[in-house]
C-alpha cells in the first residue's frame, strides 16, 4: 500500500476542519457536510449515533432560529495519520449570540472535537467525530464596543462567498 503524502493529507484534513466551522457559523448544510463522509457518525451531539446528515438537518435550522450569530474557533490541531486514517484532536471555543427580550445573551462552549478521518475516493474526510466539553459559560452581554462595523450575515451574501 502507497503511504499519502503526510503534508498534503494534514492540509486536507485541516481544510475540512475550517470547513465544518465556517459551514455552521454561515448556515451552510451543504459546506457542513463536505467535511464528512456520507454517513459519518456523531457523538455526544445527542441521540448516539447521529449522522452527520441529521446533525446538519437540524442544528443548521436550529442555530439559524435560536442565535443572531455564532463563531467556532479551533485551536490546538493535533493530527496524527497512519496509512489511510487519521485522528485529530482540535480545541474548539464557540460563541453563540442570542436576543431575548430586548437582551443579548452570550453562550460560550469550550472543548474538543475529536475526529477519525479516512482517505477514501481520493478525499480525506471525517468519519466519526466524538464531541468533548470542557467548560461553558452563559453571560449578558451588558455593553458592546462602540463603532459603526457591518455585521456578519449568516448566509451565502456574506463577503466570503463573494470572494471565493
Amino acid at each position: 500500500m502507497e503511504q499519502p503524502d503526510l503534508v498534503v493529507a494534514r492540509v486536507e484534513i485541516h481544510d475540512r476542519l475550517l470547513s465544518y466551522t465556517r459551514g455552521i457559523d454561515r448556515l451552510d448544510s451543504d459546506l457542513v457536510l463536505s467535511a464528512f463522509h456520507p454517513g459519518a457518525l456523531l457523538y455526544d451531539y445527542g441521540p448516539d449515533p447521529m449522522s452527520v446528515e441529521d446533525f446538519a438537518s437540524y442544528a443548521i435550522p436550529s442555530l439559524g432560529k435560536r442565535f443572531v450569530a455564532t463563531q467556532h474557533r479551533v485551536s490546538n490541531i493535533r493530527i496524527e495519520i497512519d496509512g489511510d486514517l487519521a485522528v485529530l484532536e482540535a480545541y474548539v471555543l464557540a460563541y453563540h449570540v442570542q436576543e431575548s427580550e430586548g437582551e443579548r445573551i452570550l453562550h460560550t462552549f469550550n472543548g474538543r472535537y475529536i475526529d477519525e478521518c479516512s482517505l477514501r475516493e481520493g478525499a480525506w474526510k471525517i468519519h466519526k467525530r466524538t464531541l468533548r466539553k470542557d467548560w461553558t459559560k452563559v453571560e449578558k452581554i451588558d455593553e458592546e464596543m462602540s463603532g459603526t462595523w457591518p455585521s456578519s450575515a449568516r448566509d451565502h451574501t456574506d463577503p466570503i462567498y463573494i470572494t471565493s
